[in-house]
């Protein structure tokens, strides 16, 4: 496996005077990874297109494959691309067929941190992204009824013109294959406001009375906002990080992956 990349830090005084200071933090880092040798055959096209991201010789780790979606036929069955770009069912193409839709893991990270002082008022906040990276939507699979988009299945001949989901039929087998068309694969770039803090240092002149040297109350919250790509209604960030095991039929990001919910703290420190 060969990684290249890049990585800085810039940690600057904006402002610096006697009552107010500002200071800012910005870290930035890029990879580029790829699989130079894996010694595996897959011969068969569910070794390719899983839930769970593999390695594959000549791609980036944790990448994900799958077919290019091609619609729905008159029987309300998912139809795919080949690779010379004829239409068929999902369950009649081949690894041939098979193509990359991108990998998990994220080409860019970076984090941007203010950090404001005013006499005896402190203010300070972060925001964090990660970018270029992808993951398995959740969607109707044919078989999983409590999925959130089955009321937009295939239900009658005609409906392929604007319906993207297969039909709703007992020992479906669109399950072991719509899952992984390029049709449910997402853009899992993100950013978010994960902390602002704001605290306020009480003058050591009230405090010499009562014997405590500093004293400190400030208010914190985190995970307040977040941007996602336009089509992503889920929190990326714990998609990345899903370690339930939970992919299959009748699992889907919305019950295996929720997001993170903003938290708010108060509070007092105290030194001696």
């Amino acid at each position: 496996m060969q990684n290249n990349g890049v990585e800085f830090s810039v940690n600057a005084d904006i402002i610096k005077k006697q009552d107010f200071v500002w200071n800012s933090v910005f870290n930035f880092s890029y990879n580029k990874n790829k699989v130079k040798t894996y010694n595996v055959t897959r011969m068969y096209t569910s070794q390719w297109a899983s839930m769970a991201p593999i390695l594959a010789e000549g791609y980036p780790a944790d990448a994900m494959f799958g077919f290019k979606y091609a619609g729905l036929n008159d029987k309300g069955e998912a139809l795919g691309y080949s690779a010379n770009g004829e239409k068929d069912r999902l369950a009649n193409l081949t690894t041939d067929d098979i193509i990359y839709l991108g990998t998990v893991r994220p080409k860019y990270d970076l984090s941007f941190t203010n950090a404001f002082k005013y006499k005896n008022v402190q203010l300070s906040f972060m925001f964090i992204a990660k970018l270029g990276h992808q993951y398995r939507k959740d969607g109707f699979y044919g078989m999983n009824y409590q999925n959130r988009h089955v009321a937009d299945r295939w239900q009658k001949p005609g409906d392929e013109a604007t319906k993207k989901y297969p039909q709703l039929r007992s020992g479906s087998t669109e399950h072991w294959y719509f899952p992984y068309t390029d049709f449910l694969t997402g853009n899992a770039s993100y950013m978010k406001l994960r902390d602002v803090t704001l605290a306020y240092t009480f003058p050591k002149h009230w405090l010499s009375s009562v014997g405590v040297n500093n004293v400190r109350a400030y208010f914190q919250a985190r995970n307040i906002w977040t941007v996602t790509a336009k089509g992503t209604d889920i929190d990326p960030e714990t998609a990345q990080v899903n370690m339930t095991g939970a992919y299959n039929n009748f699992t889907e990001q919305g019950f295996t992956s929720l997001p993170l919910r903003p938290e708010f703290y108060f509070g007092l420190s105290f030194s001696f």
